[in-house]
């Protein structure tokens, strides 16, 4: 979809197609350079497509890490793989747990290699675009000329772009499929799914999972922590 078009059709932030998928134009930089990105052996990533519960499993991952419910002092977007340069990611420290809506396909190559820990979380894509419209027609992002919120179109429009894959990131189908289905494209590669749904019925038994895949299991009572620190 040209950018004309998106801004015709309710979009006042650009978008393009970049490899077959739509993106936010801002990013188009960063993603010319997203798979030749250093990568260490310790990253971990946290994979999903936008409104899956990102922040939420970003912040039950720290707390796993960290060995304890603390929140983390700074803010997700600085963790965002596409959102920021290779020396933005540099100054992160290690173990770095790194948050992007990207597809595998467009993921660094040196992960597959490394075989870093790989969340991916997802959730009914009916709540994710309720979400996702909430956001864009009420957000106003950063760099936005026109300073009007990023979407003004109606949410039956919305709704159709949504289902069409024209919206940030692409089709919701895609990237569950893709992510799904890496180990048949990268042999033997581990990815730890988890639903949201599921973290909303049994947190702690869903953290208990994401520890063990890390390899860093802790006591039932800090699982308990954790979840009621990240509850809503």
């Amino acid at each position: 979809m040209a950018t004309e078009v998106c801004m015709q059709a309710g979009w006042t932030f650009p978008l393009v197609k970049i490899d077959g998928v739509v993106e936010l134009k801002t990013l188009t930089e960063n993603l010319k350079t997203i798979k030749s990105r250093p990568i260490r052996e310790d990253d971990i990533f946290l994979c999903s497509y936008p409104k899956s519960g990102t922040h939420w499993t970003w912040e039950i991952l720290h707390m796993i890490v960290a060995g304890k419910a603390g929140y983390t002092k700074h803010w997700k977007n600085s963790t965002s793989l596409e959102q920021r340069t290779d020396e933005e990611m540099e100054e992160l420290s290690s173990p770095r747990i790194i948050q992007t809506h990207l597809l595998p396909g467009q993921m660094p190559e040196l992960l597959w290699e490394r075989r870093c820990k790989v969340v991916y979380v997802q959730r009914n894509p009916k709540d994710c675009a309720v979400s996702y419209f909430c956001q864009l027609s009420q957000q106003v992002r950063k760099g936005n000329p026109s300073q009007r919120v990023t979407f003004t179109g109606s949410w039956d429009e919305f709704l159709r772009f949504f289902i069409d894959g024209s919206v940030p990131f692409g089709s919701i189908f895609d990237h569950v499929n893709e992510w799904e289905n890496v180990s048949d494209v990268h042999k033997g590669f581990e990815v730890c799914n988890m639903q949201y749904e599921d973290m909303i019925e049994d947190c702690v038994a869903q953290i208990r999972r994401m520890a063990e895949y890390l390899d860093r299991p802790l006591s039932e009572a800090t699982y308990q922590e954790i979840a009621d620190a990240c509850s809503f």
